[in-house]
């Protein structure tokens, strides 16, 4: 009798746990739901007050303003191609530059965009690094930089879903099932080759960064005393390799590597 009344208890115990994590998430979404068109209520009014000071040309507000919409957890390719322009005007290559790869993530095929980050590029001192690579493979990261990480993977899951439609279709129509061999070739190619676009872009995130000192020494060692190896300028986009106290290895798009302090490079 002791035992029964023992798990009868527990049993009521964990309803009630449950009954309150329920009772919680429910109370949870609907504080969020009560404050969410509040909370873009007011990204909406510091971003249209952004966008205000820069078309009233004061640049060094609307700098301010957009970057306390991104503080605030709110991004958009909009509001950082938005930031980079404000930067532009402002005279800081480095940072504009940084913003429109920021952008890129976000809005890859916006016209206006391309237009002023080559533009942006087209003024680093010293020409943009030419990367040593194949035909091909330029080719390649060109036709996919159009897509987002998230448009890949929602691309992949679409060719994927294919795949098993033209599998399950071809196995109860008969008269199609010809067509299944060449078909399911086409597509498990363009999975792969999304799904080598989606990894290319997977791999290089968090590692990509862009120079916002206007020069700096690239070492071939952590050290100040060190001999520089090659000079960049404010703007180069580079790749970082590792992390060492103030230094960063970072590489070149040709391939070369060398030492720079961290506070001259922004990490994207």
């Amino acid at each position: 009798m002791e035992g029964k009344n023992f798990r009868h208890f527990r049993h009521l115990e964990t309803l009630s746990t449950l009954m309150r994590s329920v009772l919680c998430t429910m109370l949870f979404y609907f504080v969020f739901s009560a404050l969410c068109p509040v909370l873009y209520a007011d990204v909406q009014s510091n971003f249209y007050r952004a966008n205000t000071y820069y078309s009233e040309e004061k640049y060094d507000k609307a700098i301010k303003a957009y970057e306390e919409v991104l503080n605030s957890g709110f991004e958009s390719g909009n509001l950082y191609y938005n930031l980079a322009n404000s930067y532009f005007k402002k005279g800081k290559l480095g940072k504009a530059i940084l913003n429109y790869e920021k952008a890129k993530r976000l809005i890859p095929r916006d016209s206006d965009l391309k237009s002023n980050y080559e533009y942006a590029r087209s003024l680093i001192k010293g020409g943009v690094i030419e990367t040593k690579t194949q035909g091909y493979r330029i080719a390649f990261a060109r036709v996919f930089s159009l897509f987002t990480i998230d448009g890949l993977a929602f691309s992949l899951a679409v060719i994927f879903t294919m795949i098993l439609l033209v599998i399950s279709l071809t196995m109860y129509i008969p008269s199609i099932r010809k067509y299944r061999a060449g078909t399911l070739a086409i597509l498990i190619i363009i999975f792969v080759l999304f799904s080598i676009a989606l990894f290319e872009k997977a791999s290089v995130a968090g590692k990509e960064a862009v120079i916002i000192a206007e020069k700096t020494d690239a070492k071939f060692e952590p050290f100040d005393t060190a001999t520089t190896h090659f000079t960049l300028y404010e703007g180069m986009k580079i790749y970082v390799v590792s992390l060492k106290d103030s230094w960063c290895k970072i590489e070149r798009s040709d391939k070369k590597t060398g030492w720079v302090k961290t506070s001259d490079l922004e990490i994207f």
